[in-house]
């Protein structure tokens, strides 16, 4: 569920106020197009619905997935994302904490191992 007042301006910039599984609630940083795109939107929700407002993240989920290539879905472009995140910067933390994971160990299992984080391993061993 995405609402206008959950875009908030930080000192670093644009964040997205991002209400989880569980009650948890995490600060997500934007990129400035998409916080100028949200912030663009009438107020209320991004998805308005009959649902309390919003649609379900289900129902969302089902619209992502058919406009989308095959065997893509919001739950593939997760996984995508978590290994984009990892591979840009190497800090398994900072992704589990950007996918609200409470264990590293399921955040492993989101991110693909870099193509060159073996030779790399192998060199630093033997430098």
């Amino acid at each position: 569920m995405v609402h206008s007042r959950d875009v908030i301006e930080s000192l670093d910039g644009w964040v997205l106020c991002v209400h989880g599984k569980g009650g948890k609630t995490r600060m997500l940083p934007l990129v400035d197009d998409v916080a100028r795109r949200l912030r663009a939107r009438p107020k209320g929700y991004a998805f308005p619905g009959q649902i309390d407002g919003h649609l379900s993240p289900a129902h969302v989920g089902k619209l992502i997935a058919r406009v989308l290539p095959d065997h893509w879905t919001a739950h593939t472009l997760r996984h995508r994302f978590a290994t984009a995140a990892y591979r840009a910067d190497r800090d398994l933390i900072a992704v589990q904490q950007l996918l609200g994971h409470s264990s590293v160990a399921t955040t492993q299992r989101y991110t693909a191992l870099p193509n060159d984080a073996l030779r790399r391993a192998v060199m630093g061993a033997v430098a």
